[in-house]
Formats: C-alpha cells, sequence, structure tokens
C-alpha cells in the first residue's frame, strides 16, 4: 500500500502545472521563495520551529535559528516520522520521514503581499499517530483562487509527539502534548509572518477533520491558544470525551520507558525513532491533561464556559463506521456497555429493515461522529455562539453502485474541491465538480465572514436549539434538513449519556 500511495503521488506530481521561480517573502527569520502557477503562489517547507531532535526532541518548540541566504520554498519538508502502518485510515505517506519535521506550507494568490486576505490553517487528521501536511488533497490552490491564504503545518505525532514522562518535564515549558504545542507555535508564526504574504493575522479560520478536527476542539479550549484564531471548522472529531490524566501519562510513559531500558531524559532521548514508535499508541489516549495546553476533555470545557466564543462550522458523515475496519468489534463493545439500553437503541436503528449488524455499526459511527457534533451545536447555540452544522453523505457517481456511504475523511477532497482525487479511486463527473465547487466555496465563506453562506449558494440555516437545523450535501443536493433523525439521535444519547 505505502509503494501505491508514493507511486500514486509521483504521477500526480508528473501531471501537476510547472512551477517557476515566484516571489520572494520576507519572514521573520529569513527571506524565502517559493513558485508560481496558474496564479497562485505556493511556498512549501517553511520551518517555523527548530527540529526537534536531539536534546531538543520531546521539548516544546523553540525558535527557528535565522538563515542568511534565500531559501528555496518549493519542496515540502519531512513528514513527522510516524508508525509504519499499512493502508492508514488517515492521510498518505508522500514524503520522506525525519524528526526533523516542523515545516509548513502558505498558499496564496498571486500578488497578494499588502492586501490583508483571510487565513485557513489546515490540521491533518491521523487519529494522533500519523498524518502528513504533504498529502495532496490538502493542496490549497481551490481556496486561494478564492482569494484566502491556506496554511498547513506538519505537527508530530505517536510517542513522539504525546508523551510525558516526569524526566523530561523542563521548568517553565508545558509537557506532554508535544503536538498541539507544535499546532500552537505554527499559529504563532502565522501571526507574526502571514501579512508579508498579503494575509490577515486578525482574521484566521482553523480547520481539520478527524484528530485534526479533535485538535481544533482542543484549541478552543486551550487558554494557550486564544487569541490565535477567530474561526473554527471541526470535521468529523469525535467526542473527545477522555484526556490522559498527567500523573497516568507519567506511570505509563515509566513503565514503557523500563521495557527498553530507558531511565533519564538522555536514555529516552538517544532512543533510535524505530522503537521509540515500535510498540502500540493507543490514540484515543493521546492527549494529556497538563494543565497548560489541556486542562480537561472538551465535552467537560463546554459545560464549564471555556471554549473560545467564535463562528464554529461542524458536522460528520453518514458512513463514519468505516473506521471500524481499524477497530474491529467497537461496535459490539460499545453496546454491550450500554446494558439493556444499547439493545433499545439497535432495535430503533433495525425499525426501517436495516439487518442487525448494519444497525449496530451504525449505531457506534453516530455516536462517534454525528452526536458529538450535534451534541457541539447545541452548546454553542445554547451559548449564543454562532455555529453551523451539516451531515455529508455525497457518494462520487462511479462510487455508487459498491459504497454504502461517505466514509471517514471522504469530504476532504470536496472541501479542497481537489480535482485529482487524493486516492484517484473515482472519475469526476459534472455532480461531482458542482458538490465539491460548493463545499469549498462554504468554507471560503466562512472563513471569510464567519458564515457559510453567499451568493449563488443555497441558503444555509444558523444552527439554534429550537430548529436544529443542519445543512445536508448528499446525492440529491445540497439542502438544510429540520432536526435531522431526531428519535434516533436522542435515544442514543440519552443510551449513552453519563
Amino acid at each position: 500500500m505505502r509503494k501505491a500511495i508514493l507511486m500514486s503521488a509521483a504521477l500526480m506530481a508528473i501531471a501537476a502545472p510547472a512551477v517557476w521561480a515566484g516571489p520572494k517573502v520576507q519572514v521573520d527569520a529569513g527571506t524565502i521563495e517559493g513558485g508560481s502557477a496558474a496564479g497562485i503562489d505556493r511556498y512549501l517547507g517553511i520551518p517555523y520551529a527548530a527540529p526537534p531532535v536531539g536534546e531538543l526532541r520531546w521539548r516544546a518548540p523553540q525558535a527557528v535559528v535565522p538563515w542568511s541566504s534565500v531559501l528555496e520554498a518549493r519542496q515540502y519538508g519531512p513528514d513527522c516520522v510516524q508508525m509504519d502502518m499499512d493502508s492508514p485510515p488517515g492521510p498518505g505517506f508522500v514524503n520522506p520521514e525525519s524528526e526533523d519535521c516542523l515545516y509548513l506550507n502558505v498558499w496564496a494568490p498571486e500578488g497578494a503581499a499588502g492586501k490583508k486576505l483571510p487565513v485557513m490553517v489546515w490540521i491533518y487528521g491521523g487519529a494522533f499517530i500519523m498524518g502528513a501536511s504533504s498529502y495532496p488533497s490538502y493542496d490549497g490552490t481551490a481556496f486561494a483562487k478564492q482569494d484566502v491564504i491556506v496554511v498547513s503545518m506538519n505537527y508530530r505525532v505517536g510517542r513522539l509527539g504525546f508523551f510525558a514522562h516526569p524526566e523530561l518535564t523542563v521548568p517553565g515549558e508545558a509537557t506532554g502534548n508535544f503536538g498541539l504545542m507544535d499546532q500552537i507555535a505554527a499559529l504563532k508564526w502565522v501571526q507574526a509572518n502571514i501579512a508579508a504574504f498579503g494575509g490577515d493575522a486578525n482574521n484566521v479560520t482553523i480547520f481539520g477533520e478527524s484528530a485534526g478536527a479533535s485538535s481544533v476542539n482542543f484549541l478552543m479550549a486551550s487558554p494557550a491558544a486564544r487569541g490565535l484564531f477567530h474561526k473554527a471548522i471541526a470535521q468529523s472529531g469525535g467526542t473527545n470525551a477522555y484526556v490522559k490524566p498527567l500523573t497516568k501519562a507519567h506511570i505509563d510513559a515509566v513503565a514503557w520507558g523500563e521495557t527498553v531500558g530507558a531511565k533519564s531524559a538522555e536514555d529516552l532521548r538517544k532512543l533510535p525513532a524505530a522503537t521509540v514508535l515500535g510498540a502500540p499508541v493507543i490514540a484515543p489516549e493521546s492527549v494529556i491533561a497538563d494543565g497548560q495546553i489541556v486542562s480537561k476533555s472538551t465535552p467537560d470545557a463546554y459545560l464549564a464556559g471555556e471554549i473560545a466564543d467564535i463562528p464554529y462550522l461542524v458536522g460528520a458523515n453518514d458512513y463514519e463506521e468505516s473506521l471500524i475496519k481499524w477497530l474491529p468489534g467497537a461496535e459490539k463493545k460499545l453496546i454491550e456497555s450500554l446494558g439493556p439500553k444499547g439493545e433499545a437503541v439497535v432495535k430503533l436503528y433495525m425499525a426501517d429493515g436495516t439487518p442487525r449488524d448494519v444497525a449496530e455499526k451504525r449505531v457506534w459511527g453516530e455516536y462517534a461522529m454525528t452526536l458529538p457534533a450535534r451534541w457541539r451545536a447545541d452548546q454553542r447555540a445554547k451559548s449564543g455562539g454562532k455555529v453551523w452544522l451539516y451531515r455529508f453523505s455525497y457518494v462520487p457517481e462511479t462510487l455508487r453502485a459498491t459504497t454504502p456511504g461517505a466514509g471517514h475523511e471522504n469530504e476532504i477532497e470536496m472541501v479542497f474541491d481537489i480535482r485529482d482525487s487524493r486516492t484517484a479511486r473515482h472519475d469526476w463527473t459534472a455532480a461531482d465538480l458542482k458538490m465539491a465547487s460548493s463545499m469549498n466555496r462554504y468554507w471560503a465563506n466562512f472563513a471569510k465572514t464567519g458564515n457559510p453562506n453567499g451568493e449563488g449558494l443555497t441558503a444555509w440555516p444558523a444552527y439554534t436549539v429550537k430548529s436544529r437545523t443542519l445543512m445536508h450535501f448528499g446525492k440529491d443536493g445540497i439542502a438544510p434538513v429540520k432536526d435531522f433523525a431526531k428519535a434516533r439521535l436522542d435515544a442514543l444519547e440519552a443510551a449513552t449519556a453519563k
């Protein structure tokens, strides 16, 4: 699978338009030169923090050492080193990997310098154990064509990104959530530098999918990220209902260190990366309640009124249970944990003739992604916040005979309006292209104004507790739906309430 992904990326690179020498931009650490093609300036592989290697492994991101000559920014920086998994559920790997990976990328309309354009900062998914900004699906060209500047960054993942050993504690620095600290460092870079590209540092939208959406939610709750962004979009972000207590993280880290003969900070930092990544990392326990970057789960932060009061767009797909192939038996474990309530919910999901095995998986998918999205929309609406909710079920026309629904992360190629599919898994029809263009425009409008609506688009009502109206992106088009699947979601919410 890894070879197939690399081959696909190589073919896409060959097919891409030529990129010639572009304008030079002065950032805080030196001058960079990107490339230009078809009216879009693209800057790839810009260092936003010092390489987190050697003594800087498991440290908060440090300042970049300035450079004196012009830095060519025409190639993605290395992906962060990560576990090598066949057919990963999240982004694929198209670049070499390295611990020296804290680089970001910028797409801007040609000649944008001096303007104050809205900025979107993309955070990739991958369960906090994998992912990279280099993936073709994350190309910001379509947004840049709408006068929106796009920034994407790498952040540390797996045990190199989320690990809290007591020997690694540094006075005055946060510890544990290094991946989230990287994201915050990239957002600070945006605040300091995006004006040089023509961006408005006072109009920044963060958006992400899966673990990227979870990151969006954690950043909304983090005091360390307050004021660094002004709008947020969370695509299939899950519950974020559990964070590992710091004491538990310390115990687990010490126990793991002993298995590889590493007790001191020096021992740990000398370990080969392959050793660090060699043992499984449980993604739901990745984020740590360190008390500085993360103090509590995001549901608890919502209930405590500790969420950034900014416009928020949130949603999920109709076939999120596609993730179960990576979590075998997850649906049965959930239903069993609910006892008689779980059985009652399954029967409700079967009421329309749905087979039991399909219904069980749908229960899990909606519990994992659909219900949390609605819950967050409810909380934002209750507090008077501006919020828009969506459901994505669109399946490309050539895949409908074999695909049961829009699986986890399938909306990404539509949001970015990527005409060359990230997996080249289908041919694009006129209907597919129309859906992609519309979604890209809704997201861009939201970044511009805090409202996804715009000329030529179906009106998307703001979500309210009374109407619970979402926007449905499906095979029959784009249309608002009032209180989607109320009976089954209400029953599932009641059954799973703590």
